[in-house]
C-alpha cells in the first residue's frame, strides 16, 4: 500500500511539473513564431563550398580536409599564408528582417582561431576582403556563435548596397598554415 501511495505522489508531482513546464515553455516561445530559417547549411553542404576568393590570388585559399559523418562536421584548413577557408555561393539577406547568423563549431584546436565574414556582391574596394561577422576567436566544443547581421551591415552599408543584398559567407581558420576549424552547420534566421 505504501508503494502505491509513493508512486501516486511521484506521478502527481511529475504531472504538476509537466504542466508548469508547458506553461513556462509557451511563455518562452511567445514572439518566436516570427523567426524563420532562410538558409541552413549542413556540414556536408559546407564541405562542397569552394575555396575563398580574395583580392590577392592564393591568399586565404583554404580547403576542406575532412568530412566526419559520424559526429557531423567538416574540417577546414587554413592556406599556406596562415588563414583561409571556404566561401558559399551568393545568398540574399533581407536586412529589414533583422537576420542573425549562427555557426555551430564542433572543434577549433588550441593555437588556432576561426572567423566568419560576409562579402557583398559587387563589393567596393574596402569590402573586397569581407566584413567580419564573427571576429577571429577560439570558440569550440560544439557551441554556437551568433551575430545580429545589422550590427555589422549597418546604415552605412545599407546606403551603399540597399536592404536586400546578395553576399557570400566566408568561414575560415586562422593563426598559421596548420590551423583548422571543424564546423557542424551555419544558419541564417530572419527574426522579423
Amino acid at each position: 500500500m505504501r508503494k502505491v501511495k509513493v508512486a501516486g505522489l511521484v506521478l502527481g508531482m511529475a504531472l504538476m511539473l509537466t504542466a508548469c513546464g508547458t506553461s513556462n515553455s509557451k511563455k518562452a516561445d511567445e514572439g518566436l513564431e516570427t523567426w524563420t530559417v532562410t538558409e541552413n547549411f549542413s556540414y556536408d553542404e559546407i564541405a562542397k563550398w569552394g575555396t575563398m576568393k580574395t583580392p590577392n590570388e592564393g591568399s586565404g585559399s583554404g580547403s576542406a580536409v575532412e568530412t566526419n559523418t559520424t559526429d557531423g562536421f567538416v574540417t577546414i584548413k587554413a592556406a599556406d599564408d596562415g588563414w583561409g577557408g571556404l566561401e558559399s555561393d551568393y545568398i540574399e539577406l533581407d536586412l529589414e528582417k533583422d537576420p542573425m547568423i549562427f555557426a555551430q563549431i564542433f572543434e577549433n584546436p588550441d593555437g588556432s582561431n576561426w572567423g566568419l565574414k560576409v562579402v557583398p556582391e559587387n563589393a567596393i574596394e574596402d569590402h573586397q576582403w569581407g566584413l567580419y561577422l564573427v571576429p577571429d576567436n577560439n570558440l569550440k566544443w560544439n557551441k554556437y556563435a551568433g551575430v545580429k547581421v545589422t550590427d555589422v551591415l549597418d546604415e552605412d552599408f545599407q546606403a551603399i548596397y540597399g536592404t536586400k543584398v546578395k553576399v557570400k559567407l566566408w568561414v575560415f581558420a586562422a593563426g598559421g598554415p596548420e590551423s583548422t576549424v571543424s564546423v557542424s552547420e551555419l544558419k541564417v534566421i530572419n527574426t522579423k
